[in-house]
C-alpha cells in the first residue's frame, strides 16, 4: 500500500505536530523516539504501483518543456507544444531542496484518457493545486500529442501555419482539429486521469488552473480570444467535455468574457486572481471571490468575481500607492502601480500572500502624474485588518528582480505554495520572467506570520534551476496530516510490516 495513503486513512488526529514540522524541517531530534521509530518504518514501506510515490511533505513542480535531460527526444522552441512534466523535491525547510523524482504526462491517447501538453515559454499556465482533500495533484493543459502539433500547427486553429499552441481552437465544427483543454488529474501514486478534455473553452488562448475539492468536480480558468466568450473561470465534471461558465459575460460591455488567472478554495469559497485589460474599461488587477459556497453557475449577475475589499483602488483596478515597505527595490515610495497578482496562499483567515508578475497587464495607471508601469513583483502579505485588505509588505530581496521595461530577466513570481508551523510560514515560488525562455527558478523563503512591518533579513534561496529547454511553472506543497496518537500508527505499520515479510515469505 502507497506510504502516503496510510497515512491519509488514518484518523485526522492521531499524528503530533511534530510529525510535520520534521517534514519541513528535517530535524530528527525534533521527534519522541517512537515518533523516530515509525518514520524508519515508513522508509521499509513498498511502493504503490503507480509510475511513481509523491510524498507528504514534499514539493512538485510542473515543467513545460524537455524536462529532465535524456528524458524526452528533442528540444522545443518558444510557443510550440511540448511534454508536460512533474518535479518532485524533498525541501530541507527553506534552505535546500533535493530532486526525488520525476513524472512526464501522458503525450498518448488511451482508452478514455487524453494526452496532455503544454506550450513552452507560455508566461502564464502550469498553475498546479494539491486537491482539498489532499489526494490529488490538478494541471490543465492542451489534449494534443506536441509532435502532432508542432509538425503540422495550422490544422489545429483558425490562424496562420506559424502559431502557438496557445492559439489553437478548442471549438468543435469550426473546420479544424480540434484541441480541448485538458484536466490533468494525478494520484498519489502517480496514476493521471485525462478523461476530462474541454471543448469550447479558452478558444485560442491559455488555460492557466484547475482546482478540485475531491477530484470529481473541477474549476477551471484561463483567457479566451475577444471577442468571445470562452474566457474566465468555468466548472466541470470528472470525464466531461463541457463546462458551466462562472464569470459569464462579465466585461463592461457584456459583450465577451474576460479573462482570469488562480483559482483555488479556501474557507469553503472560491477565489480567483485577475490581471486583465481585456475589454474597453475592464482593466482590473486584483483578487476576488466567486461565491460562497463555491458558485456552480454565473456568478454576480456577469459582473465577475467581487474584488476583496481594500485590494487595490476603490475603482476596482488594482492601483495601489507604495510606501516604503511595499516597494520591491526597483519601484519607488509614493508611486502608483498596478498590482499583477498570479498564484496566492492563505496562510489563515486574515494573512494572503501574492505572487505578483511585476509585469501587470493592466495600464490604467499611465493616465496618473504620479503612476509607474513598473508594478510590484515578489511575494506580497496582505493582512485583513477591519473588513479591508492591506499590504504590509514585498518581499524580493534574493530574486534579482529587474525591471519590467527591460529584455532579460525576473520580474517577480509565479507559482506559490506554502506551509504554517509554529507561527512561521514557509513559503515556496516560481519566477515570473520577461523573455519566454528566460531561466526560471524554485525559491524558498521563510516568513514570520504575525510581522505586519517587513523583517530584516529575510531573502529568497534558490532551491532548484530548471533544466535546460525547460521552464518551471506552478508550485504545490504535498500535505501532511497530523494525527495525535502514536499507538495507533505504530499498530498500523506494525500490521503492515508483518503482511510484507508474508509476502516476501
Amino acid at each position: 500500500m502507497h506510504r502516503f495513503v496510510i497515512l491519509q486513512k488514518l484518523s485526522a488526529d492521531t499524528i503530533p505536530a511534530s510529525f510535520l514540522q520534521f517534514q519541513q524541517q528535517d530535524n530528527m531530534k525534533q521527534l519522541s523516539h517512537p515518533h523516530r521509530a515509525i518514520l524508519a518504518l515508513l522508509a521499509t514501506l513498498p511502493i504503490g504501483a503507480g509510475p511513481i510515490t509523491f510524498l507528504p511533505g514534499n514539493l512538485v513542480v510542473s515543467v513545460s518543456g524537455n524536462g529532465v535531460p535524456g528524458a524526452q527526444s528533442g528540444s522545443y522552441t518558444d510557443n510550440q507544444a511540448s511534454p508536460l512534466t512533474l518535479f518532485q523535491y524533498h525541501p530541507n525547510g527553506t534552505s535546500s531542496a533535493s530532486f526525488v523524482n520525476f513524472l512526464t504526462l501522458p503525450q498518448t491517447t488511451s482508452g478514455g484518457n487524453s494526452a496532455i501538453s503544454a506550450e513552452y515559454g507560455s508566461s502564464s499556465e502550469g498553475s498546479i493545486h494539491v486537491s482539498g482533500n489532499g489526494q490529488y495533484l490538478t494541471v490543465m493543459g492542451y489534449g494534443v500529442n506536441a509532435s502532432d502539433f508542432n509538425s503540422n500547427p495550422g490544422s489545429f486553429g483558425p490562424n496562420s501555419a506559424n502559431k502557438a499552441l496557445g492559439q489553437s481552437g478548442s471549438s468543435l465544427g469550426q473546420g479544424y482539429i480540434a484541441v480541448p483543454r485538458v484536466v490533468g488529474l494525478i494520484d498519489m501514486n502517480g496514476n493521471v486521469n485525462t478523461t476530462t478534455a474541454i471543448y469550447g473553452v479558452f478558444d485560442q488562448n491559455n488555460p492557466r488552473s484547475v482546482y478540485t475539492a475531491d477530484g470529481t468536480k473541477f474549476y477551471i480558468s484561463g483567457q479566451g480570444s475577444s471577442p468571445d466568450h470562452t474566457g474566465g473561470v468555468y466548472v466541470t465534471n470528472l470525464g466531461s467535455n463541457s463546462a458551466t461558465p462562472i464569470t459569464g459575460d462579465d466585461t463592461s460591455s457584456k459583450a465577451f468574457s474576460q479573462d482570469t488567472r488562480d483559482i483555488q478554495i479556501f474557507n469553503n469559497t472560491l477565489f480567483v486572481s485577475v490581471d486583465s485589460k481585456e475589454g474597453s474599461g475592464s482593466n482590473r488587477d486584483f483578487i476576488g471571490t466567486l461565491g460562497t459556497p463555491p458558485a456552480t453557475g454565473v456568478f454576480n449577475s456577469q459582473n465577475g468575481p467581487t474584488k476583496l475589499p481594500g485590494f487595490g483602488n476603490s475603482g476596482g483596478t488594482g492601483k495601489v500607492t507604495l510606501t516604503a515597505g511595499q516597494t520591491n527595490g526597483i519601484n519607488q515610495t509614493a508611486k502608483e502601480i498596478n498590482l499583477s497578482p498570479e498564484n496566492f496562499f492563505f496562510a489563515n483567515a486574515t494573512t494572503l500572500y501574492v505572487a505578483d508578475s511585476g509585469a501587470p497587464k493592466n495600464d490604467s495607471v499611465t493616465n496618473d502624474s504620479n503612476g509607474s508601469t513598473l508594478g510590484d513583483g515578489g511575494l506580497q502579505k496582505w493582512s485583513l485588518v477591519n473588513g479591508n485588505w492591506v499590504l504590509d509588505y514585498t518581499l524580493s530581496d534574493g530574486l534579482n528582480l529587474v525591471a519590467n521595461s527591460g529584455s532579460f530577466g525576473t520580474t517577480g513570481l509565479l507559482g506559490l505554495t506554502g506551509v504554517v508551523i509554529n507561527g512561521q510560514v514557509y513559503l515556496y515560488a516560481t519566477n515570473y520572467t520577461i523573455g519566454d525562455l528566460d531561466p526560471t527558478f524554485l525559491y524558498g523563503i521563510t516568513d514570520d506570520l504575525a510581522s505586519i512591518a517587513k523583517p530584516a533579513g529575510e531573502t529568497f534561496t534558490q532551491l532548484a534551476a530548471a533544466p535546460a529547454d525547460s521552464n518551471f511553472k506552478g508550485v504545490a506543497l504535498l500535505p501532511t496530516p497530523e494525527p495525535n496518537s502514536v499507538a495507533i500508527l505504530a499498530t498500523v505499520f506494525a500490521a503492515l510490516l508483518l503482511k510484507a515479510k508474508r509476502k516476501r515469505a
